[in-house]
């Protein structure tokens, strides 16, 4: 509902979101409103919608991402606890590597582009649209369990051929 009068106050008030006009508008519309807009120009409304749909993909990407990236790290450090797997890399110089090399990819895609259907998509339901949801879940622990597994592999024969070398390398010196 958009209105800039005191009539509309109450329409304003009952709507789902109730939308009034910033410049034109009286004051008993605005505090009766949801959303004002500040240059009483529809587009506005078309823009924030356009933004608003931007920031939820955007959001969700991120979260995805950061939630994937997240097991590969924990599991070194579970096996280290249970099984008493060399910890190659202790805690700390993990979070510091993590934060340098995945802080700006996250980052990132929070100023993504927005995807040319974004306007023809059905306005999304607030009930069971969320940021996570099984699929996202889902593929988040597929990945990061299989990125974990070639990770913690590939450090594995790393820091025993190392070692390996080093052993060699006392045993000839």
């Amino acid at each position: 509902m958009t209105g800039d009068g005191v009539n509309d106050a109450i329409a304003l008030k009952n709507a789902d979101i109730g939308v009034a006009m910033g410049i034109s508008g009286n004051d008993v519309a605005k505090d009766a409103a949801d959303v004002i807009i500040m240059d009483d120009n529809f587009a506005s409304i078309v823009n924030g919608v356009k933004e608003g749909r931007v920031l939820f993909d955007n959001l969700k990407k991120s979260i995805t991402y950061t939630l994937t990236h997240m097991i590969p790290e924990v599991v070194p450090i579970l096996l280290n606890l249970s099984v008493g797997y060399p910890l190659a890399l202790n805690p700390l110089l993990l979070l510091t590597i993590d934060l340098m090399t995945e802080l700006a990819p996250a980052i990132s895609l929070a100023y993504e582009e927005p995807e040319s259907d974004i306007m023809n998509r059905k306005p999304r339901n607030s009930k069971t649209d969320r940021l996570t949801n099984f699929s996202s879940l889902f593929y988040s622990l597929t990945a990061g369990t299989i990125e974990s597994i070639v990770n913690t592999t590939s450090k594995l024969l790393c820091f025993f051929l190392l070692l390996l070398i080093k052993f060699i390398l006392v045993l000839i010196f």
